[in-house]
């Protein structure tokens, strides 16, 4: 058995090589000036091959370390630190501090891995190599899915034991490092134990065994509002009584070889069955982006519309282009500002009833009429809301608001419309446009670009204004700003986040163009250049910066790659920016 597991694994190794060596050499020949110098023949180079897939097995090892190293290695940081903490301020009284340690690590490492098999991707999934396998070379569907689930908790138990002996060093208890790789492992059965559960329910009903994207984004949801309260809980010194973590431990325990006994009795049938579906799910997606281009999308542009005003040519076309498609373009901006206004304004009355409960109703007058005027003149801060100094949870926002808004950019990516925009243009406008040569000459593409530009960033002005008025507030309510016009600058580095937002989604259509006849981008460079740009970006955010530093910095370099980006636009566009088969 173990042997035919072997076997199974260095074929799907092999295979995955193969599929990321093409797709690779695919995505660079669709790159702009360096896809010309590719040969086709390298498609075919044995030697190539040979050293992509020796880098393949080291990338393999490599994520062995450091998903386990950069996870649960922060969760014995913290668990180290915060124990140092409540020592020094006589938390968790009777409590040795190896014995807070632990406590502290169960209770953080149970948070992170059931919040982990919520936000899964399903072990079932019909990946590339498993259609090819399964659905071709007639492979064993139970044993193909086994023989990945067991290499990926093989992978799971010795990064998480290696990542344990470093903990060991800065104290954290044996029983804690020996039993977190089985805890994770049997957490991990829990979660495959429950996908099985639910495809037998399904096949008891003749249901499809589809996987819901709606419980999906369900389960994200839940996992994104715990856990802000997992680090206030934290934060202002409370924890959970480390006998009340063995019994949720045990529990788990019991549903985790509950799990493992599923797994086990699922057949071959079951897998088949459900990695089918999910390859009709994939279709069926895919005709439905087709019907949402033809149909859906039709009825949310308004045939009828007149602009105002005296503009002409590519204007005109972009102003009529806003005018029909308003609906589209700026429903998600515009629901998005309303929800921060809304809890802007549960904020603000919550401070303003405590204040009201504790000096009365005239102080409570005289300090709101007091500060709104200051607030919008940027001046400085006079009346307390509440003593919060010593509030841990307001610090750590303070610090957050002023040292870190880099951290803006989370938010503003999710309420950024930017790529949906360029699916719109495309799709509504360009595809058709495309076909006269007029509309892809250089200077009339560089002057679209710039016109539809200035269009994104208004449309993400709502978004931009309402996040950076939050963060405001925050300051606001955590003792006003720190220096004279802080309020303003924290406004202005989001609207320069925001322009990098919108000019690089729109530099990126024009430079790769990835939309062929339907809304899914297909274009490998596309994706490769996107999360290169966004991994970075992902990177910058933790970078600490003053706010009054951080302002003129990004000033400067927001008009530096407008004017970079804008020049591969006018440069390369007229030869990538086309319609695609």
């Amino acid at each position: 058995m173990i042997k035919e597991y072997k076997n199974i694994l260095f074929k799907v190794i092999h295979l995955r090589s193969i599929i990321g060596y093409n797709s690779l050499v695919f995505a660079l020949k669709k790159t702009p000036v360096i896809g010309s110098l590719i040969p086709d023949k390298l498609y075919s180079t044995t030697f190539l091959k040979v050293i992509y897939w020796i880098f393949h097995v080291i990338a393999e090892v490599f994520k062995l370390f450091i998903g386990k190293i950069f996870g649960l290695g922060m969760i014995y940081l913290a668990a180290f630190l915060l124990s140092d903490q409540y020592i020094e301020h006589d938390l968790g009284q009777g409590m040795s501090q190896k014995m807070i340690y632990g406590s502290l690590g169960l209770f953080f490492f149970l948070a992170y891995a059931f919040c982990g098999i919520l936000i899964r991707v399903p072990y079932f999934i019909c990946t590339t190599e498993k259609e090819y396998l399964v659905f071709m070379l007639r492979m064993d569907a139970k044993k193909l899915n086994d023989t990945l689930i067991l290499y990926d908790l093989a992978k799971l138990f010795v990064g998480y034991v290696i990542t344990g002996l470093f903990a060991l060093l800065t104290g954290a208890p044996f029983w804690l490092w020996l039993g977190i790789p089985f805890l994770a492992v049997l957490i991990k059965f829990i979660g495959i134990g429950i996908q099985i559960l639910g495809f037998k329910i399904k096949a008891g009903l003749h249901k499809s065994f589809k996987v819901s994207a709606i419980a999906y984004l369900v389960r994200l949801a839940v996992v994104l509002l715990v856990v802000p309260f997992f680090i206030v809980f934290v934060s202002n010194g409370y924890f959970v009584p480390l006998h009340w973590l063995l019994i949720i431990t045990g529990l788990t325990v019991i549903a985790g070889i509950w799990g493992y006994l599923e797994f086990r009795r699922s057949g071959t049938n079951l897998h088949r069955r459900a990695l089918h579906d999910n390859i009709n799910r994939t279709e069926a997606k895919a005709s439905r982006h087709d019907q949402y281009d033809n149909t859906k999308s039709f009825k949310k542009i308004k045939a009828k519309g007149t602009v105002k005003g005296d503009k002409k040519g590519f204007e005109y076309l972009n102003a009529l282009f806003v005018k029909r498609h308003w609906t589209m373009l700026c429903m998600k901006p515009v629901v998005f500002t309303i929800i921060v206004a809304a809890v802007m304004l549960l904020l603000s009355g919550e401070f303003i009833y405590g204040y009201y409960s504790r000096f009365g109703a005239e102080n409570c007058w005289n300090m709101v009429i007091s500060n709104i005027i200051n607030f919008f003149t940027f001046r400085g801060f006079d009346y307390a809301l509440l003593s919060s100094e010593t509030d841990s949870a307001f610090e750590f926002f303070r610090y957050v608001a002023q040292f870190h808004l880099l951290a803006l950019m989370i938010p503003l990516s999710i309420s950024d419309n930017s790529f949906k925009n360029t699916q719109a243009m495309f799709i509504n406008c360009d595809n058709s446009l495309m076909t006269f040569s007029f509309f892809k000459q250089r200077d009339k593409i560089i002057k679209l670009f710039d016109i539809r530009l200035k269009q994104l960033i208004k449309i993400n002005l709502g978004p931009v204004i309402s996040l950076g008025l939050f963060a405001d507030l925050i300051l606001f309510v955590t003792g006003g700003q720190s220096y004279p016009g802080e309020y303003l600058v924290t406004i202005l580095v989001g609207l320069m986040l925001s322009i990098l937002t919108s000019v690089t989604w729109l530099s990126l259509y024009y430079l790769f163009q990835p939309f062929a006849t339907s809304v899914v981008a297909k274009s490998g460079a596309y994706r490769i250049t996107s999360i290169i740009i966004y991994s970075v970006a992902a990177i910058i955010v933790w970078v600490p910066l003053v706010s009054y530093i951080l302002a003129p910095v990004l000033l400067v370099f927001t008009a530096a790659y407008v004017f970079f980006m804008r020049n591969r636009v006018y440069k390369l566009a007229p030869k990538t920016w086309k319609i695609k088969a």
